[in-house]
């Protein structure tokens, strides 16, 4: 089985790679840059383009996109209200900087650098460049704060800090064809969305979006991660146990063997982490499909986590679905994992 291994470490470790592209909102009515495409949510004040190529976000309410499955990077708008009337340095340091840190929980806050003066839609901004870890991968990324009717806007760049250089002329290019408009944004057709209880076995929730292959519950209760392009869920802000899908297109048109899949994985894992005593296997099924889940405990860089990672194969992709947890929060949550998988739905089954 030829396999292409150069990104599996990265699938198999971060544990935050994106499923499928999602649709957005096809453009409304504005001039757009050449070889980009909208990427604004209704009502907006102001115009967000990315490359053509890019998966957009627009119908989780959040104006911006992601690269690809495999490259990690992220471009988006948001706007927070500023009620003090606080300067872009002064809102930066006392809150909008904690956001940023509070997304990068495995870091000891994090690394920026001092306000650098730019434009946005041309008004005056600044912008600071900082670098945190999350999920035990590192990303670099860029802020751009711009004060404007009461309001902050930050137009915000994040990427895999390998991929980071490759991609800050795409950033530069959606900087600059960034614009404030005084006529809300309406798209020509509708968002695709779903509704996030629809079908739910009781007790959960929706946790992928209306344009996958399957559906991904989880437990009311969890959070859903939709600050990041994947279906990703986890505990609670004080526990970040999680459980998310990847999805894997191989080379060939089938896989031979889960295991030989596995394998492939196992090699890349133990370039990036030492793996503690034995590897537990058992068979299962997914949604009527055959399947395996892999459970093993890792240390990375001194600290120790468990791993569940359920693997199956549907319509030629391989399906990754992950529980990660501290060694002492794992046994808490992991019946939950059990209920996640027995409720997993293959749509064209």
């Amino acid at each position: 089985m030829k396999l292409k291994v150069t990104r599996l470490v990265t699938l198999m470790l971060a544990l935050l790679l994106m499923s499928v592209a999602l649709y957005g909102c096809k453009p409304g009515g504005d001039e757009i840059p050449e070889n980009m495409q909208h990427a604004t949510v209704a009502g907006s004040d102001y115009r967000l383009f990315l490359p053509i190529d890019w998966n957009l976000l627009t119908d989780t309410g959040v104006s911006g996109g992601y690269a690809s499955m495999q490259n990690k990077a992220t471009i988006y708008v948001k706007v927070y209200d500023n009620p003090e009337g606080l300067s872009v340095q002064d809102y930066w340091t006392s809150k909008y900087s904690v956001t940023v840190a509070n997304a990068f929980p495995d870091s000891d806050g994090i690394k920026h650098s001092e306000p650098v003066e730019t434009t946005l839609g041309e008004l005056d901004a600044y912008f600071y460049s900082y670098e945190g870890t999350r999920d035990l991968v590192s990303y670099e990324g860029i802020e751009t704060l711009c004060a404007k009717n009461g309001k902050i806007y930050v137009l915000s760049f994040c990427a895999r800090a390998d991929l980071y250089e490759g991609y800050l002329s795409v950033f530069d290019t959606v900087k600059k064809n960034f614009k404030f408009s005084d006529v809300p944004f309406e798209p020509k057709d509708p968002v695709n969305t779903v509704d996030p209880d629809a079908e739910a076995p009781e007790g959960m929730q929706l946790a992928s979006n209306d344009d996958v292959a399957y559906r991904f519950y989880v437990p009311k209760s969890w959070v859903l991660d939709k600050n990041l392009p994947t279906s990703s869920a986890y505990v609670s802000e004080a526990d970040r146990s999680n459980v998310n899908v990847t999805v894997y297109m191989p080379e060939v048109d089938h896989i031979e063997s889960i295991d030989d899949y596995w394998t492939t994985c196992l090699e890349e894992l133990k370039k990036g982490m030492n793996i503690v005593g034995l590897i537990n296997d058992s068979e299962t099924t997914v949604d009527g499909c055959k399947a395996k889940t892999y459970e093993y405990t890792a240390d990375i860089d001194g600290r120790l986590f468990r791993f569940a990672q359920t693997i199956t194969s549907y319509r030629g992709m391989i399906y990754t679905i992950t529980y990660t947890a501290s060694i002492d929060n794992y046994d808490t949550h992991r019946d939950a994992y059990s209920d996640i998988l027995a409720a997993f739905d293959f749509r064209g089954n």
